[in-house]
């Protein structure tokens, strides 16, 4: 999700980026986070650290140490007038929060299948979690071309909607062949050849559009590429319904309750970080309608206060495999005080605004 080029950047662009980056961070989330669905994220970059959960914490940890100095661009860039640079910190932002919320659901998975009495989760012919992703992010492309105002849709900021639609497609499509291939029943080979068609037809008609519209940058053609957009995500939610039932994805991990607590534990501390990054992308796009507003600045400032305890949270729940809010008073003040010394005067203790989204 490219920012468009600083002097075509208004308010009206960082707006709609506002809405994009809260919008990926609540669906991956929701995903992830909210569904407590145990299995492990095969994600490329989740995938790099293998199956050790020391290696999971220890990179988790490391990454949100980013959260502080992100928080801190969007909102000195903010202060500033920066609207493009406040566009493009936000994004980074998310980047690192989806990343953050990826790592965290896997090592939580790992975390409880490592109680005795769990069992591992089955993988199906679909990954449930790579194909809705992809079908969330080429809803993001289409929605940034429907919403985006027609003076700042520079040939650029098209290319960079189109490979990244391409891209996520490419993983959608792919995914489906495979199970096509590896399906035994007749009637499911078939049904995933055909969702393909419809979504690659789809496809085939809205990028004639933007091609169109690239050369010729006039509302009709703009107008063009919103209508064909919007049956290549109506075709995708329809693929990825159909890929996602239940005898194409397997089975999700059984989880013993102790299994059950730490997943919880990781996956709440996760969530403290997801929630107030979404407040945050809200209070930005409200406050770059009217910066000199002290109560939005204000609300900025706590919400960046509460993405990082947000990541004081989530590390102390990685190294204890527990809740900072269920330990007992002296193992949590005991865990805290030997992790972070460093961290004091960070901001009030605002952890407890994120579960609900």
């Amino acid at each position: 999700m490219a920012a468009s080029h600083g002097e075509l950047f208004s308010r009206t662009s960082l707006n709609v980026v506002c809405n994009l980056c809260a919008k990926k961070i609540q669906a991956v989330a929701d995903m992830l986070l909210l569904t407590s669905d145990p299995r492990p994220v095969n994600t490329e970059t989740v995938m790099a650290l293998g199956e050790s959960y020391s290696k999971c914490r220890d990179t988790l940890i490391a990454r949100t140490k980013g959260l502080a100095i992100l928080t801190r661009d969007v909102r000195a860039h903010l202060m500033n007038n920066q609207l493009h640079e406040t566009s493009e910190a936000l994004q980074e932002l998310t980047d690192l929060v989806v990343t953050i919320i990826e790592c965290s659901s896997h090592a939580a998975y790992l975390a409880a299948i490592s109680e005795i009495g769990s069992k591992q989760a089955v993988p199906g012919v679909i990954d449930r979690y790579k194909i809705t992703r992809a079908k969330c992010d080429i809803e993001q492309g289409c929605t940034r071309l429907q919403i985006t105002p027609a003076a700042e849709l520079s040939p650029q900021v098209v290319v960079d909607v189109s490979t990244d639609i391409a891209k996520s497609l490419t993983i959608l499509t792919n995914a489906s062949k495979l199970a096509s291939d590896a399906n035994d029943d007749q009637f499911h080979k078939e049904q995933f050849k055909l969702a393909i068609k419809s979504v690659t037809a789809c496809t085939s008609t809205l990028l004639s559009s933007i091609r169109r519209y690239k050369t010729t940058l006039d509302e009709r053609s703009r107008l063009r590429c919103v209508s064909f957009s919007k049956p290549l995500v109506q075709s995708c939610q329809a693929l990825v319904d159909y890929a996602t039932e239940p005898e194409h994805v397997g089975t999700q991990a059984q989880l013993t309750e102790s299994g059950k607590k730490i997943q919880t534990a990781i996956l709440g501390g996760c969530m403290s970080i997801a929630s107030s990054c979404v407040q945050l992308c809200n209070v930005t796009r409200a406050a770059s309608f009217d910066t000199g507003n002290p109560e939005l600045l204000y609300r900025m400032t706590s919400c960046c206060a509460a993405i990082v305890d947000g990541a004081k949270l989530l590390s102390q729940a990685l190294r204890d495999k527990a809740s900072p809010r269920t330990l007992p008073s002296n193992v949590s003040s005991n865990s805290t005080n030997s992790h972070h010394t460093n961290n004091k005067g960070t901001g009030n203790n605002n952890g407890d605004q994120g579960h609900t989204m």
